[in-house]
């Protein structure tokens, strides 16, 4: 099993207290065991930084979080100049956010079986892709998100 995580579902396997991480755990902990692949492209351990200090994490904590992350077990994903472009084409075809996109022109390039996220707009979005759209957080708690760090 091939496991690409966006920014949320990993700052949420971090942070032990959120309301999210019992559901995100179950997913990642078989990948970060070794058990299946994690796939991690370049910049999203600074990004999952950005959302730690977003939540008032301090940065050295913030910087300790994705240094320990970074230390489990994980393949590497290249971004290249035809994966933005083709997260392009996939916003345009789509109509929907480039960002997101992004995602799906990873998961493809990476040959995913699964993108886990929180991100409810991810399911639709998914649909007819050679990958899963796994989000395993109830809604009640996914509606308890947004008071987090606030």
């Amino acid at each position: 099993m091939r496991v690409l995580p966006d920014v949320n579902a990993l700052a949420i396997q971090l942070i032990d207290d959120h309301p999210g991480h019992p559901y995100i755990a179950d997913e990642l902990v078989p990948a970060l065991r070794g058990e299946q692949t994690l796939l991690m492209f370049g910049y999203l351990p600074l990004r999952v930084q950005w959302i730690l200090e977003d939540l008032d994490f301090s940065t050295v904590d913030a910087r300790n979080a994705v240094t320990s992350l970074l230390q489990y077990p994980m393949e590497p994903i290249t971004v290249t100049p035809d994966t933005v472009l083709q997260a392009y084409e996939i916003s345009a075809e789509k109509n929907h956010d480039v960002y997101d996109c992004f995602y799906l022109a990873i998961a493809r390039t990476a040959d995913a079986d699964v993108l886990l996220t929180t991100d409810r707009d991810f399911e639709k979005l998914c649909e007819d892709e050679p990958f899963t759209y796994r989000n395993p957080v109830p809604d009640d708690v996914l509606s308890k998100f947004h008071t987090v760090g606030e």
